[in-house]
């Protein structure tokens, strides 16, 4: 499965924020040997943005799991390594990520101690 998420505003929040689409369980990253890559496109009413900073929200994973954020195409994609090979690398983190559209910046829902359906995550399964 490919771990591609799409990346809009939510206009129906205010002030506007970031959507991250995890449709499909997207942002769920399988056990694999192989390191996997996680890629968030700008779409839509985001797509002419940039992607300007993404961070680990409540407890970081740990550093062997991750790679460094890696923003190309103009800043209308990032990527991320995942390493995911055994139940060791198991677990779930939300993150923030900013775009700026339009010389506005808009971010994801911020985080609560509970999350909610809106704070984007990761899950390695």
């Amino acid at each position: 499965m490919p771990n591609d998420l799409q990346v809009s505003l939510d206009e129906s929040t205010s002030p506007w924020s970031v959507d991250v689409d995890q449709q499909g369980d997207a942002n769920h990253v399988n056990r694999s040997p192989n390191t996997q890559t996680i890629t968030w496109h700008l779409t839509g009413n985001a797509a002419s943005g940039s992607i300007i900073f993404f961070a680990w929200l409540g407890t970081p994973p740990p550093a062997s799991i991750f790679g460094s954020p890696t923003i190309t195409n103009g800043g209308n994609q990032l990527s991320l390594a995942d390493t995911n090979p055994n139940a060791s690398t198991a677990g779930t983190w939300a993150y923030q990520l900013t775009i700026r559209v339009g010389g506005n910046d808009y971010s994801s829902v911020g985080f609560l101690p509970t999350g909610t359906a809106t704070t984007p995550t990761i899950k390695n399964n």
